[in-house]
């Protein structure tokens, strides 16, 4: 069990004698996180294995065993079950005792829902009560910001289901990075948050679980709205949420340990209140602005659970303008999603911000925030330029916020202080005129002998500059010749150090970039020929025929999306010629994620017209020797004598086939990828399952989808098999071939299973090899 957390709740688990008490306690501990709930229940079930436990059963309920089996096998299939105007499409959410479904309602009226149902198996008193009273916390709510209920009933096997409104939406925190709202749009955004949370305490009902993933924000005609969900573990003030009874256990403690109040976590006779709530909207707001939570994440993984609300209940977090401080390269990101540089970020939320979250996070929740209302009233004093509550108004403070807001009168004051100031200044001026004059001679001495030592500097800078660019261009020249060569230690000892001499100069930055393609550091490669792009290099080389699918294997989308637009544009001015540029439309093709002005239908119209041009050769009657006569060029030339592309009649034909998919012209490109996939004459067929199971996808057709899909698995697995068996063996294609495959398998792999290709352990094998090929004496490791 390397991840301590998981080895903490295991071992807290097992010393719950009561099966309602161990499932209150996984709940509380592992929250959204199952891949985590999954692996502890499943060291749960290997604990209880040997015959005497399975026969004696641990728990106050001796007729079941001590933990239920993994949910996950239960042999109720719920999609496609039909539960009274619902059909249930697709799972979409788990939870400690419910499932959440998108489920398609056909009357009284049409529309897609998002439908919660009790899991099978876990039909206990406590947890159906809890559902109940979610269902009903829910349906009191009327608030924009909250998820509406629709409807609600029991299945014929007696589990209680609800439906409300679906919400298509991230996170708050991951909406708001991705689009990179400022401080300003993210407070905003936090003030209609605290609005549905005030609106659920008038109710009567505290949420106590307010977390990012219970805070979804979607876009309605372009404006972000967020809504509040799951109340599952809601708790009622002064009234009951259902006739049924809800017992929380001695020792159960309720909520995200990240998110919760110091009172959740003590577990005491302290009653919990709606200031607990804002314990946890002021831990959501922190993270909102400074990017993290008050507390180290991975700090509280790894700590016990009896540390763990030690931390919560007795250490002081640090101020988010504080803990900026301490996220080190991490700063640049959460500035950058903030439109903010690094530095300005942390002087922004110093100060008002600082207060506002502190008070919400105090651990005496006397002194928090009395209202969600309150907190939200002070953010938005802050947006006003008003005075906020949050500490005691200083003499200082008030008028640096009255001065704020009285810029015009201070102004104004101050430009009549000034005039003051010159009339007594214009007098001492010209006194100090005639001392001026005296040395002035000096100072311009001065002056041309500073110019003389600037001058000779920049001198000896652009012989430097000189000498280091010859030094690089040789470097260059010797790190290919060892690549020719194979000795790949060397190349990469040279490339390495011409990189270090000219780190500005493209060159060295794309013959290196060349290199770890070729022995597959495919990270490497895609980062030296992003920097080489940022420096100006010319995409229309040969050297950058694959790059677009390169960027997009390894994660760097910024830079396909600026290849993308650099080879729409070129094909604009290219495409009346008669020489067909199979790889720039091939560059533009790979993938649906180029710029949205990119017309692929117009692509696969010109695809299909250059495969009906006659191949590149000399016209009818010409017999002069090739390269040569009178009759028309050669047939490696153009018209115009440029070079002329030349692929394989299979290669231009499988590039249109992907421009055929993406202009959604699915038959088409079965077609051609079908023929494609038996040619024997086509080394790099491996390269046709995976778009061909995208066509088959899109078609409708599922079955031929998955065989395309495992096929492209097993070719492309072969391939990697000859790499790791011979990696200094030279490819039969062309590097970017299998980078392509690899991509193209992936998008199919997630579009088709909804999970990312399994050929991650073999593409890491591949990689430790390329790397032990470059180690040499002098170390060669990229950097």
């Amino acid at each position: 069990m390397a991840n301590p957390t998981e080895r903490a709740i295991f071992l807290q688990a097992i010393d719950e004698d009561d099966l309602d008490d161990r499932v209150a306690y996984l709940d509380s501990a592992c929250g959204d996180d199952r891949e985590l709930r999954a692996s502890v229940e499943a060291l749960l079930l290997a604990h209880q294995q040997p015959a005497a436990l399975l026969d004696h059963p641990i728990g106050g309920d001796r007729s079941r065993p001590s933990m239920p089996v993994d949910i996950g096998q239960e042999t109720v299939q719920h999609i496609g079950m039909q539960i009274g105007p619902y059909k249930l499409m697709e799972q979409i959410g788990e939870g400690g005792f419910g499932l959440v479904f998108v489920a398609e309602q056909s009357q009284p009226v049409r529309r897609r829902v998002a439908f919660k149902i009790v899991k099978p198996g876990l039909g206990s008193k406590e947890v159906i009560a809890r559902f109940e009273a979610e269902r009903q916390a829910v349906a009191m709510m009327n608030h924009p910001n909250i998820a509406q209920v629709f409807d609600a009933g029991v299945t014929t096997d007696h589990r209680p289901y609800f439906a409300m409104e679906l919400v298509r939406g991230l996170a708050i925190t991951d909406f708001c990075d991705k689009q990179q709202m400022n401080v300003r749009e993210r407070l905003s955004l936090m003030v209609d948050v605290c609005s549905a949370v005030h609106h659920a305490h008038q109710k009567g009902v505290i949420h106590r679980d307010i977390k990012p993933s219970n805070v979804m924000v979607t876009l309605h005609d372009g404006k972000p709205v967020a809504k509040v969900i799951d109340f599952g573990v809601a708790k009622a003030i002064g009234e009951k949420l259902t006739e049924k009874t809800i017992y929380t256990r001695f020792y159960a403690m309720i909520g995200t340990p990240l998110y919760m109040s110091p009172e959740q976590a003590e577990m005491s006779g302290l009653d919990i209140d709606t200031r607990s709530d804002i314990y946890s909207l002021g831990v959501l707001l922190y993270e909102v602005l400074a990017g993290t939570t008050p507390f180290d994440r991975g700090r509280m993984d790894s700590v016990g659970y009896d540390e763990l609300r030690r931390i919560i209940r007795d250490e002081e977090p640090p101020r988010p303008s504080t803990r900026l401080s301490t996220l080190d390269h991490a700063l640049s990101t959460v500035a950058d999603s903030r439109r903010v540089d690094p530095g300005r970020l942390a002087s922004t939320l110093r100060g008002d911000l600082d207060w506002i979250v502190m008070k919400s996070l105090e651990k005496d929740r006397s002194r928090r925030y009395d209202s969600a209302a309150s907190l939200a009233d002070d953010i938005r004093r802050y947006l006003g330029g008003e005075s906020i509550i949050a500490r005691p108004p200083s003499a200082v403070y008030q008028f640096q916020k009255f001065a704020r807001r009285h810029r015009v009168a201070i102004a104004t004051a101050a430009l009549v202080g000034l005039s003051m100031v010159l009339g007594t200044a214009a007098s001492l001026w010209q006194m100090s005129e005639a001392i001026k004059e005296r040395n002035g001679k000096d100072a311009a001495l001065r002056e041309a002998m500073s110019a003389k030592v600037e001058a000779i500097a920049a001198k000896h800078e652009v012989e430097r500059f000189a000498e280091n660019l010859t030094e690089a261009n040789v470097l260059v020249a010797s790190g290919q010749t060892h690549a020719d060569a194979g000795r790949w230690d060397e190349a990469s000892r040279d490339y390495n150090a011409a990189v270090a001499i000219q780190s500005t100069y493209f060159l060295p930055r794309v013959q290196r970039a060349q290199l770890y393609a070729r022995i597959r550091l495919w990270p490497e490669a895609a980062s030296d020929y992003e920097i080489a792009l940022d420096a100006g290099a010319s995409t229309s080389q040969p050297q950058w025929w694959g790059v677009p699918s390169l960027f997009l294997y390894t994660g760097h989308d910024d830079a396909f999306t600026r290849v993308a637009n650099q080879y729409r544009k070129q094909l604009a001015q290219e495409q009346q010629t008669d020489d067909p540029k199979w790889l720039t439309l091939r560059g533009l093709v790979v993938s649906d994620l180029a710029d949205q002005s990119v017309d692929y239908w117009a692509l696969s119209e010109l695809a299909q017209g250059w495969l009906a041009l006659p191949p590149p050769g000399p016209p009818p009657g010409f017999d002069a020797p090739p390269g040569r006569g009178p009759g028309g060029p050669p047939p490696d030339r153009t018209l115009d004598g440029r070079p002329r592309e030349s692929l394989p009649r299979e290669m231009c034909e499988y590039i249109a086939a992907l421009a055929y998919l993406r202009a959604e012209k699915y038959d088409a490109a079965i077609d051609l990828l079908i023929r494609l996939q038996s040619d024997p004459r086509w080394p790099a067929k491996y390269v046709v399952q995976a778009p061909l199971a995208l066509a088959h996808h899109y078609a409708g057709d599922r079955q031929q989808a998955e065989h395309a899909l495992d096929l492209s698995r097993q070719w492309i697995g072969d391939v990697l098999d000859e790499i790791l068996e011979l990696p200094q063996q030279p490819a039969a294609t062309p590097w970017f071939d299998l980078v392509e495959a690899l991509q193209v398998h992936d998008e199919a792999s997630r579009v088709i299973r909804g999970a990312p290709s399994s050929l991650g352990p073999k593409i890491d094998q591949i990689r430790e090899v390329s790397l032990g090929l470059i180690a040499g004496p002098s170390d060669g490791q990229p950097n």
